[in-house]
């Protein structure tokens, strides 16, 4: 990858652009701590932090921002069809029941204990290095990003666990 993640947000000004671009690169991308606070820093270049009159709008796109480069990440070697399972449970938790009853459909059901084991794993080590973060408005909203994305991993463990296939670690 010739670019960061940064630069990439910098050169996108659209972000369903941005989100194309980083979609392409199907989580092989570095995202260690400075990539963090790099990516962080070129949203508030774009969305200026204001402690007055704040836009919530923003805030909800750098949330939006840090969730997708979060999972896209936390889903590198995961198979196609899996990936955008877990990229519709994640945009639309309150359809993973049908998602699931529709991936089971198209044999990859047994598959989905061991992926949904792999993206948690790389999402508790995302989770490590945004505890890394030092305290500020980037980890801020890296925290809000991955909080939601906790809450429907939650949701995952849960119905996958309800619907007979491998049992999943704690």
């Amino acid at each position: 990858m010739d670019k960061s993640l940064a630069e990439i947000f910098r050169l996108k000004p659209d972000l369903q652009d941005f989100f194309l671009e980083v979609r392409r690169l199907e989580g092989n991308f570095p995202f260690n701590r400075e990539d963090m606070e790099a990516l962080g820093q070129a949203y508030f270049e774009r969305y200026p932090e204001k402690f007055v009159q704040r836009n919530l709008e923003e805030v909800r796109l750098g949330y939006q921002l840090t969730r997708f480069c979060l999972l896209e990440k936390s889903m590198a070697g995961i198979k196609g069809e899996l990936k955008d399972f877990f990229r519709q449970a994640f945009a639309q938790p309150e359809n993973i029941a049908g998602l699931m009853a529709e991936l089971s459909g198209s044999g990859l059901g047994p598959e989905l204990a061991t992926g949904f084991g792999q993206l948690q794993a790389a999402l508790d080590g995302l989770k490590a290095i945004v505890d890394e973060l030092p305290k500020g408005m980037v980890k801020e909203r890296f925290l809000g990003g991955l909080s939601s994305l906790l809450n429907v991993c939650y949701l995952l463990k849960v119905l996958i666990a309800r619907s007979g296939q491998e049992s999943l670690q704690d």
